[in-house]
């Protein structure tokens, strides 16, 4: 079955490339890895791939890795053979057999246990595999677009998401900022929404006024688009922008933030500590501890960049990593070589 065309709202410079991305390669056999927050629309890139793909009028599977057990996974992914294990009572196709030669969207890749992704590492290689408790090998030709909110390469450091496996994932890589990094698609998100809502309701009207709309682009948005749809979708059924503009107006004060400085000496550390402490707003000690990761670690690979002539390779192999994972952390950092350096 063949999908309707999925519908990409923005005028920010990111969604436009990735518009564009999503045509440019829809016709390649590339495996994609999609990225962002929960709620930015990891999906419904995932759904463009395919709609612009020569997979369009073939199947387009989706399933949530986190929302599965992981005893259950590997069989929903592959499919069983009745009497495998007890309650097998008949066979089960899994979701590689009912993409056929479309599109398997693995959403969550990164709650997946070490075990099923060497699994699904071995698919992604000799494009085959066997159900729980088959004998008869299965081939596949379904392409395999992934989505996290994880970031991977910590995970991949901590042991527990495989390298290889990500590099096999990652041939596109695909990030979506969050909401509030591309507030010039806030509006035209709500004007989207608002005309989808109007062809349910066509008795219904709602025009937003200047002072909810100036609320809206001051919100912080921590639930991404799914949240946004969702004052949207208040606004419209209760037409009645008081509450939501007092919700709003109180989550943007409590959200005030109080920034720890960490960058500063010992004193003034412990004077910013102090101040959180008085707004009783303290990040946590992993926001703590991935903050001043990220920062060192950029710091020590310009360090050793600048050293090296930006020779690239060298870093790479300085810092005991991969060539690919070096650019992978260069381009999540924003990390550019200056003017004359290729």
């Amino acid at each position: 079955m063949s999908l309707t065309k999925p519908k990409i709202v923005g005028k920010s410079k990111i969604i436009k490339d990735i518009i564009k991305l999503t045509k440019q390669v829809g016709d390649y056999d590339l495996n994609v890895l999609i990225s962002g927050e929960s709620g930015v629309g990891k999906e419904l890139v995932a759904r463009a791939l395919h709609y612009y793909s020569i997979r369009s009028k073939e199947p387009f599977i989706k399933i949530n890795c986190a929302a599965i057990p992981g005893e259950l996974l590997e069989s929903e992914l592959f499919g069983y053979e009745k009497g495998s294990f007890t309650g097998a009572n008949s066979l089960r196709i899994g979701k590689f057999e009912l993409a056929k030669s479309g599109t398997i969207f693995l959403d969550e890749i990164g709650e997946i246990s070490i075990g099923l992704q060497a699994k699904l590492l071995q698919v992604l290689q000799d494009r085959c595999y066997y159900r729980v408790g088959g004998h008869r090998e299965i081939k596949t030709t379904a392409r395999v677009v992934a989505a996290t909110n994880r970031n991977l390469e910590a995970e991949i450091t901590a042991g527990s998401f495989r390298e290889d496996l990500f590099y096999r994932l990652s041939t596109i890589c695909i990030h979506i900022p969050p909401l509030r990094e591309r507030k010039e698609d806030i509006l035209p998100l709500v004007d989207y929404f608002i005309k989808e809502f109007k062809k349910q309701y066509p008795n219904k009207e709602l025009s937003l006024s200047p002072d909810i709309a100036e609320v809206f682009l001051k919100y912080h948005w921590p639930g991404n688009i799914r949240e946004l749809y969702n004052y949207v979708q208040r606004l419209f059924v209760l037409v009645d922008f008081k509450p939501v503009k007092g919700e709003l107006l109180d989550k943007i004060k409590e959200a005030d933030p109080v920034v720890l400085n960490i960058n500063g000496s010992m004193d003034e550390i412990g004077e910013s500590i102090t101040n959180c402490i008085k707004k009783k707003d303290i990040p946590s000690l992993k926001e703590i501890k991935d903050s001043v990761t990220k920062k060192v670690e950029r710091m020590v690979i310009l360090k050793i960049l600048n050293e090296t002539n930006w020779n690239r390779k060298e870093t790479a192999k300085l810092l005991k990593i991969s060539y690919r994972a070096l650019l992978y952390k260069m381009k999540g950092m924003k990390i550019t070589p200056p003017p004359g350096v290729r």
